[in-house]
């Protein structure tokens, strides 16, 4: 992959052009702002949450292990005046849903001569800023993870995709087939265009929906691509109203707010997440879905370590995180995808594979 770097001025305003301009910058310091600003990285509110309450984790063979109950211990029976009963049966209803930690790593390399480089003048010291980079990166690809299918990729993060899906797409979860009904999440393919969902009539029949195949449990939360949200936002906002007295007045400081930063369905908040792709939405009752995180990873820098070694003089170390997303009832939450796409602007969207 190539790069392009600026390496001299440009001309205009105080600066000539030519051979003169090129002079003057052969001999003149650079005024530059002692900032980095970063251009290509997005928000990450869906793994905040989940990071901000993420549940530990220890070592072991099946890092996270979940006892699950598939179907009844006992049976239920009308009785007569006789107060007869069939004798009980003991049942096999627990399985072992069992999970791995997944393990997230970030290679940084250090040339041990850019220390001599750097050693004065420094405006934006290189490693910091790579370092930094790394912790951004890292995020940016669990992110990236969380709404992907990965049962192709054994050391990948278990998703909300594979989590929620109904067998369809992914033939088992945690160790458990999903031909078992009761470990199918709830998947709803092509939910006939974006104008069904994207309305409060149609938000509250789907929320409606999914609580109902969870048994009656409300949602906690859903996420939606910021286009789709949008679309739903619109809908709301076609009936504000703005109220004033006779007497008010509006002065300079003042401003009328529109729009709404969250979106309450049935008490259900739904929020925006850059990575969550076009046209889908997952509905999630958090009591079910936990981030895992090793006691002993948990956003860890190797240190550095020479490359003498192998011919050269330079250090590597590795940011690492061992983790992974459980979901202990599948049924709890859903996985919504056929939503047409609304018009938006062509901004840039989710990187290629981290």
């Amino acid at each position: 992959m190539s790069q392009t770097f600026f390496t001299s001025g440009v001309s205009g305003g105080l600066m000539p052009g030519g051979a003169l301009g090129q002079q003057l910058t052969n001999i003149t310091n650079r005024a530059v702002i002692p900032s980095l600003f970063v251009q290509i990285y997005q928000s990450t509110p869906l793994l905040s949450l989940l990071l901000a309450n993420a549940q530990s984790a220890r070592g072991g063979a099946s890092q996270i292990t979940v006892p699950t109950q598939g179907s009844s211990f006992t049976t239920f029976n009308w009785g007569s005046f006789a107060g007869d009963f069939p004798m009980p049966e003991d049942q096999a209803a627990i399985n072992d849903a069992s999970f791995n930690l997944k393990i997230g790593m970030v290679p940084i390399g250090f040339f041990n001569l850019e220390a001599i480089v750097q050693s004065s003048d420094v405006i934006i010291p290189k490693l910091r800023a790579v370092t930094a980079d790394a912790a951004v990166v890292i995020k940016q690809a669990i992110s990236q993870s969380l709404f992907t299918n990965n049962t192709a990729n054994l050391n990948a993060l278990d998703s909300l995709y594979m989590a929620y899906d109904n067998g369809t797409n992914v033939s088992s979860y945690g160790g458990i087939s999903k031909s078992n009904a009761f470990w199918q999440g709830q998947y709803y393919p092509n939910q006939g265009g974006i104008s069904n969902i994207a309305s409060r009539v149609g938000m509250a029949t789907m929320l409606t929906r999914v609580q109902t195949g969870a048994g009656g449990e409300d949602a906690d939360f859903a996420v939606m691509n910021p286009a789709d949200w949008a679309t739903l936002m619109a809908d709301f906002m076609g009936f504000e109203q703005y109220q004033t007295s006779p007497r008010s007045r509006y002065g300079k400081g003042d401003v009328v707010n529109s729009g709404f930063r969250a979106i309450q369905v049935l008490n259900t908040p739904i929020f925006p997440d850059p990575w969550c792709p076009r046209g889908e939405m997952y509905i999630i009752n958090s009591r079910y879905l936990a981030m895992y995180m090793s006691e002993a990873a948990p956003f860890i820098f190797t240190g550095f370590e020479s490359m003498i070694p192998l011919g050269q003089l330079a250090s590597i170390g590795v940011l690492l995180t061992a983790l992974d997303l459980v979901c202990s009832k599948p049924s709890s939450g859903a996985h919504i995808t056929g939503l047409a796409a609304p018009a938006w602007p062509n901004v840039p969207g989710p990187p290629a594979v981290l």
